[in-house]
């Protein structure tokens, strides 16, 4: 999907203001002339600087692009179903993964999403089964993540 510019730029530029209208609340540190809101704000204007750069050039080519332009792919079976599937799977992990657990949960999605890709079934189960378990591994043991064990409470290591 193609956004024009236009609403990309006003989109950044709304995020930016709200930052910048935000960080006025910030107090400043007492005998500092740099106060911890200078750098948001100062990314703050960039944004806003980006934005209006973008509604430019975007006004620039409204004659020849539309507001927004729709892919070719889009109603083609599968290809949406995987586009679509992308931010469910992030919705299904945060709504079952505390009760059902990280490890049983990546599975289910890895798997879906590999069939959905059209992964072979036996490439799908091996790396569903040794990815979960070494991200587990990567962000449990190494970088201290609290994952949810769930229903493999009892198998916690």
């Amino acid at each position: 999907m193609r956004i024009n510019d236009v609403l990309s730029g006003i989109l950044i530029g709304t995020f930016g203001a709200a930052i910048y209208l935000h960080v006025q609340s910030f107090s400043p540190m007492p005998g500092q002339d740099v106060g911890p809101k200078m750098f948001p704000q100062l990314i703050a204007v960039g944004l806003m600087i980006c934005a209006a750069m973008l509604v430019v050039k975007g006004l620039k080519t409204l004659k020849t692009q539309s507001w927004i332009t729709v892919p070719g792919w889009v109603g083609q079976g599968r290809t949406t179903l995987g586009f679509v599937l992308i931010p469910l799977v992030l919705a299904f992990y945060v709504a079952v993964s505390e009760r059902l657990g990280f490890l049983p949960t990546a599975v289910v999605l890895l798997m879906a999403l590999f069939l959905v890709f059209e992964v072979k079934l036996k490439t799908a189960i091996l790396i569903a089964l040794l990815g979960s378990v070494g991200i587990h591994t990567l962000f449990y043991k190494l970088l201290k993540v609290p994952l949810p064990w769930g229903i493999l409470e009892s198998f916690s290591w």
